[in-house]
């Protein structure tokens, strides 16, 4: 679909996806509508309006008047906050994401993405397809609130799609990461946190786990390429697993990120502490069909950009 003069409603418009989304929408001549709650917007002021998704009222004033929607309103934690307080990340995420896909319904929005997460997944040690999920096993246990709400979400979404005829897309990307996501503890993922401890030269660098655990990092600018693509081809009610196709060790991940901030210490790794999902990693087949197969940032790149990012982001708020 052509995207330029058309309505875009960014739900969620100043996080990791959303600033990225909104910047690559405007240059293509959409007319964007981006939503923040607490966190104020970085892009051009005019586009923006503040939002609760908790309240319907305000899901509504937002899909007003929309042709395209993209849910990336989220309430986001880490790992700790997950493993301390599993169901914190429920009750809002379901009021928001069910308040908004009846709003778009109520207001006849021609085209929505729903931004799932690779966390719906039981446990597997293999690139797990879509059709793969399996609703009888539980996802993995430090992910159990969230996956169960991602899961119900998505067969919300697919209820609206079959029931009423909202062109829906569901997309489960694998671990994203890149300029302006959380760096505040507690709220961060673990390549922010990492990114955030290296810079500041913390010695000792203890990270938790083994340092063997297996992620597919993807780089926030090329999961919004996908996006638009799926706009354009994707709508059709069903999931569509998003990753790099590279797999990569935390404990990789952690030796690359000391070097690009130029902090030399040698990390410890404390088996002792939680861990993640010990292998995660999506088989993006039926992406790769549907989309065309897309060029991916570097990892090295991607860290790249964002510790630049965040390190002038750190230095003019202390300005």
């Amino acid at each position: 679909m052509t995207l330029a003069g058309c309505n875009v409603l960014v739900a969620g418009g100043t996080g990791l996806v959303g600033t990225a989304l909104v910047r690559r929408l405007v240059a293509l001549g959409a007319s964007v509508r981006a939503t923040y709650h607490a966190r104020p917007p970085v892009g051009p002021q005019a586009c923006y309006r503040r939002a609760d998704f908790t309240m319907v009222e305000d899901c509504l004033a937002a899909t007003h008047g929309m042709e395209v929607a993209v849910i990336c309103a989220a309430q986001t934690y880490g790992a700790q906050v997950m493993h301390d307080s599993p169901t914190s990340l429920v009750l809002p995420n379901l009021q928001i994401n069910a308040g908004l896909l009846e709003a778009c319904r109520l207001n006849r929005v021609a085209r929505v993405v729903f931004i799932s997460s690779s966390t719906v997944y039981q446990e597997a040690f293999h690139p797990i397809r879509e059709d793969e999920l399996d609703l009888n096993r539980p996802p993995y246990v430090l992910y159990q609130g969230v996956g169960w709400m991602k899961r119900y979400v998505e067969q919300l979404a697919r209820f609206y799609h079959d029931r009423f005829g909202l062109r829906v897309a569901i997309v489960r990307p694998s671990n994203l990461y890149g300029p302006h996501d959380k760096f505040e503890e507690g709220r961060s993922h673990v390549l922010p946190a990492l990114i955030k401890r290296a810079i500041d030269h913390e010695d000792p660098f203890v990270v938790w786990g083994t340092g063997d655990t297996v992620r597919d990092f993807l780089y926030v600018e090329d999961f919004v390429d996908d996006l638009l693509l799926v706009l354009e081809r994707g709508c059709t009610g069903e999931p569509l697993n998003l990753g790099s196709g590279t797999a990569l060790t935390v404990r990789e991940a952690v030796h690359l990120i000391l070097d690009v901030c130029d902090h030399q210490t040698l990390p410890r790794y404390d088996a002792t502490k939680p861990d993640a999902i010990p292998y995660r990693m999506l088989d993006t087949t039926r992406a790769n069909a549907l989309l065309g197969v897309r060029p991916r940032t570097p990892f090295r790149t991607g860290i790249e950009q964002t510790v630049r990012w965040y390190v002038a982001s750190r230095a003019a708020r202390a300005a």
